[in-house]
């Protein structure tokens, strides 16, 4: 189910009545590799479904942009899903800092590192000859801790580790994968910069229509952003780094999202970044699990509305672990659906059953050709050739559903100020979107478009 939590939280805390549940049959199952995933139903089938009205003025304007486009859409071949090769990162000693490997899933890990989230009297398990415990710590956000092994090579398959552990802590256990901003890709990388001052300004104008008129806190899982930039001086910023050690890093993404929230942000509201990422090249960002992992137990403790993940990567039961524990205190994670293109599998956390999942369009709300597709996409979004700010106080234009992400999570943060409720805010943002595409819910642009 694509909101198993959210339907506790609705239970628990919605008093009114909207109508009936949706719900949606899943018969298949998705295979990558060796993992089996489970079928996962969109976060919006499971709110109430009789609110508002049909907006039919501005649904024909979209249907107008799209229908235009949808003859091309589907004549572009289907990319096929790929991963970036592994890199090995060093110091600027020379000391091997990182070393990542392609696991049997076909997605990117560190080398012989898993993660395991249990008590603190699991740490007598992992006696065991080829386990090395190489650090281990109390997660304040779900009260679990967190234990990062290193394994020999004997050891370093799933079904080994699980073997290895009570049946407590099978489901528990997932290697330190590597996720990926979803910025523009290597195809449509030239930055487009821009020293227009009057653009500048138009990025920073806070009182123009549609901001929301509510001070929010909203927290963000990505690179360090440059605070000094004047798109975001009408904030109050706080960041932390949760890097695994001197690894080289950039600005860039971070800045381009932080910009993207703070122009949907009352001036005095707060956004508070946990900087994970690494340079691995001049066009990719990677994460560890344990740097996601850190970063939300940080976020979570500041009490955040929403928090930001213009990131994807590969299904693992830790993460799946943590979210869902984060999703039970009522904290909404929005995340970008992945730019791998129609072809690729499912990325997460964006399709996780707690999550809400965005994909891009352009200006005349043609979809984003790279954008991954799915029935856990839930809203699409503007993110192609979006303006934002860049680390060296000019702008310039980014695309990907990276940038798609930060207009609903600062949509969602208003709403959720304005109820107290995260079903009547999660309502009232599927009441806002324009239906596109396909009739109804479709699996390229979700419930609809945000504007």
């Amino acid at each position: 189910m694509k909101c198993r939590s959210l339907c506790q939280r609705v239970v628990g805390g919605l008093i009114f009545t909207m109508g009936s549940v949706l719900s949606l049959n899943a018969s298949a199952q998705l295979t990558i590799g060796r993992q089996i995933i489970e079928p996962v139903r969109p976060i919006i089938d499971s709110v109430p479904v009789d609110v508002g009205t049909v907006r039919d003025v501005l649904e024909t304007q979209v249907t107008q942009g799209v229908e235009s486009r949808f003859d091309t859409l589907a004549n572009i071949p289907a990319p096929q899903f790929s991963v970036p090769s592994p890199l090995s990162l060093a110091s600027p000693s020379g000391t091997l800092v990182l070393k990542e490997v392609k696991a049997p899933d076909g997605f990117l890990a560190l080398e012989r590192e898993w993660l395991v989230v249990g008590s603190e009297a699991d740490k007598t398990h992992f006696s065991h000859p080829d386990i090395t415990i190489e650090s281990s710590r109390h997660l304040a956000a779900i009260d679990q801790w967190i234990y990062r092994l290193k394994v020999n090579t004997s050891l370093d398959e799933l079904s080994q580790i699980r073997n290895s552990l009570p049946e407590t802590l099978k489901t528990q256990v997932g290697r330190n994968h590597i996720y990926l901003t979803q910025g523009m890709g290597a195809a449509e990388s030239a930055k487009i910069k821009n020293n227009n001052q009057d653009m500048l300004a138009n990025i920073t104008t806070t009182d123009k229509p549609g901001v929301c008129q509510i001070p929010v806190r909203i927290g963000m899982i990505d690179t360090s952003i440059a605070q000094n930039h004047k798109a975001l001086e009408h904030l109050v910023i706080e960041q932390q780094p949760f890097l695994p050690q001197a690894l080289p890093t950039t600005q860039v993404h971070g800045t381009s999202v932080a910009s993207l929230l703070a122009d949907n942000m009352r001036a005095g509201s707060q956004l508070y970044n946990a900087s994970v990422f690494y340079t691995r090249n001049s066009i990719s960002q990677g994460a560890t699990l344990l740097s996601l992992i850190d970063g939300l137990n940080y976020l979570v403790a500041k009490q955040v509305d929403v928090i930001n993940m213009s990131l994807a990567g590969p299904e693992n039961s830790v993460l799946a672990n943590v979210i869902q524990k984060i999703s039970e205190q009522g904290v909404q994670i929005i995340a970008a659906v992945g730019n791998e293109g129609p072809a690729s599998p499912p990325l997460f956390p964006a399709a996780y059953p707690s999550t809400i999942a965005v994909t891009a369009v352009d200006n005349n709300h043609a979809i984003y050709r790279w954008a991954n597709q799915g029935n856990y996409v839930d809203f699409a979004a503007s993110g192609v050739s979006v303006e934002v700010a860049h680390p060296d106080g000019t702008t310039s234009r980014e695309t990907g559903t990276s940038m798609a992400t930060p207009f609903v999570s600062a949509r969602y943060a208003c709403l959720f100020r304005a109820s107290s409720n995260p079903a009547q805010a999660l309502v009232t943002l599927r009441d806002q979107a324009i239906d596109a595409g396909a009739p109804g819910r479709d699996p390229v642009f979700g419930v609809g478009i945000l504007h």
